[in-house]
């Protein structure tokens, strides 16, 4: 290996840096695909402007895009980075605060199959009225006495990701149509 320059530190290798990052919470294979990138083409340009590649950027990070790509097989292999387990953390921390659609969305943006996570998505629609409610009761704890304050419940409850029937019910006074529906 050539010694680097006086002065100058080695960056962690991607292993490493993946283990780290694994190491302070689940990811999904797409977001730690994109952390890792983010992270070696910052360094690429780092080590491109000093003077230490002398290959073409591209070259390199097409070389490092591979690289990253043979980490996280091995990781899956492991069972250390789990798209499943990743779901799972991210619903039990965001559901008392946000609905079903919400969640969804985060799921779908960080890359996560929805049918590996069906029976997570399930239970969660199975409690979508009870968790709505307690959001409700949390920030508001009463009906709203005229139609702005019901539209400004209503608002809430549906950019929380909650659905609109069942802010309906919640901003309606529907208690027991919502329960066992």
């Amino acid at each position: 290996m050539p010694e680097l320059p006086k002065g100058t530190k080695q960056s962690p290798s991607i292993k490493a840096r993946a283990l780290r990052l694994l190491s302070l919470r689940e990811f999904s294979r797409k977001d730690l695909k994109n952390k890792l990138l983010e992270a070696v083409n910052t360094q690429i340009k780092i080590n491109k402007s000093k003077g230490l590649i002398h290959l073409d950027i591209e070259q390199e990070t097409k070389s490092k895009e591979t690289e990253i790509e043979v980490v996280l097989d091995d990781f899956e292999a492991r069972g250390w980075l789990s798209d499943l387990r990743f779901a799972e953390a991210l619903v039990r921390s965001r559901s008392p605060r946000y609905g079903l659609r919400k969640i969804q969305n985060e799921l779908q943006k960080s890359g996560v199959d929805l049918e590996k996570t069906g029976k997570l998505l399930r239970e969660l629609k199975e409690t979508e009225y009870v968790r709505a409610h307690a959001l409700w009761l949390k920030k508001f704890g009463v009906i709203g006495a005229n139609q702005k304050e019901k539209g400004r419940q209503y608002r809430f409850l549906v950019s929380k990701g909650f659905g609109s029937d069942i802010v309906s019910k919640i901003i309606e006074g529907n208690r027991t149509r919502g329960i066992t529906e």
